[in-house]
């Protein structure tokens, strides 16, 4: 068996007693460390944390070994149980989808315990769930590649009166399953690659100032007024964590908040029912 299970947004307490009672029965355990992190991080005082909790040793597993090597993790999966931990919920990343997809083909038993995501979680705000059109991510520009086909997205979900979840993803555009700052976690540097031998960047988070800068940057070139700095949002900080931030205002307004230590995502409000206006008070810079 494998099993994909949900490790929610907060702590090492966020599992399920579901998830729990599978992660003992797992003779192996692989935790993958890209696509988001819980609020202590991949660490070792973070991986001892869980370790103490679930009584077993844990593997990291990187996007490389995610997207690369998953075959050797499908082939354990088939003599005996494995558990693969995902931050967030299992489905909130195309890659967990891949490996179900993967699993099947190799006829490996499959079991999905699902948890908490950002998909849910920023609903703490007051914006009502359905009323979000599609969710975009938004990469880190470089010198050299600056896409913006999120802005049409936007701009669509706008024109229907609905709000905007934007996951800031890494430099290849990932979404990840917290959604959140953008993640670049084990990223080789384009020189290495270059070079013909992989090099890692130290980790790097995308904060809400950034995303902000990045979505007023792309306006101001396409000028179809789908957006500007006066347009309401949410910003959210470490949803799910004992110290998360959640603040409503202008994107102007929020570029000015300091949202502390990642992870961060944005929400561009869209048309507003009074009752998630006055949720929206309680959060107003």
């Amino acid at each position: 068996m494998l099993y994909i299970i949900g490790l929610g947004l907060g702590d090492e307490r966020d599992i399920t007693l579901r998830g729990l009672e599978a992660v003992k029965k797992s003779q192996k355990l692989y935790i993958e460390s890209y696509t988001s992190l819980l609020s202590f991080g991949i660490s070792k005082d973070g991986i001892s944390t869980l370790e103490k909790l679930y009584g077993k040793p844990l593997i990291i597993a990187d996007r490389e070994m995610v997207e690369e090597k998953a075959d050797d993790m499908l082939l354990e999966a088939c003599e005996f149980d494995v558990a693969f931990l995902v931050v967030g919920d299992p489905f909130g990343a195309t890659t967990h989808s891949d490996l179900v997809v993967r699993a099947k083909k190799l006829e490996v038993e499959v079991k999905v315990i699902y948890n908490a995501s950002v998909m849910n979680a920023v609903g703490v705000c007051g914006l009502q769930l359905y009323r979000y059109g599609e969710t975009v991510s938004l990469p880190f520009f470089t010198e050299t590649w600056r896409p913006d086909s999120f802005y049409e997205k936007i701009q669509r979900n706008r024109g229907l009166g609905l709000h905007t979840l934007c996951l800031l993803g890494d430099l290849c555009g990932e979404t990840h399953s917290f959604g959140i700052a953008d993640i670049r976690v084990k990223e080789p540097s384009l020189e290495s690659l270059c070079r013909g031998k992989k090099q890692y960047e130290p980790p790097t988070f995308m904060t809400i100032g950034v995303a902000i800068d990045q979505l007023l940057e792309v306006e101001q070139l396409r000028g179809e007024s789908a957006y500007n700095e006066d347009t309401l949002c949410v910003g959210f900080a470490r949803l799910g964590s004992e110290n998360q931030m959640v603040v409503a205002g202008s994107m102007k307004q929020l570029r000015a908040v300091d949202f502390g230590p990642p992870l961060h995502c944005l929400t561009i409000v869209g048309k507003t029912h009074p009752v998630e206006e006055e949720m929206l008070d309680f959060y107003r810079s």
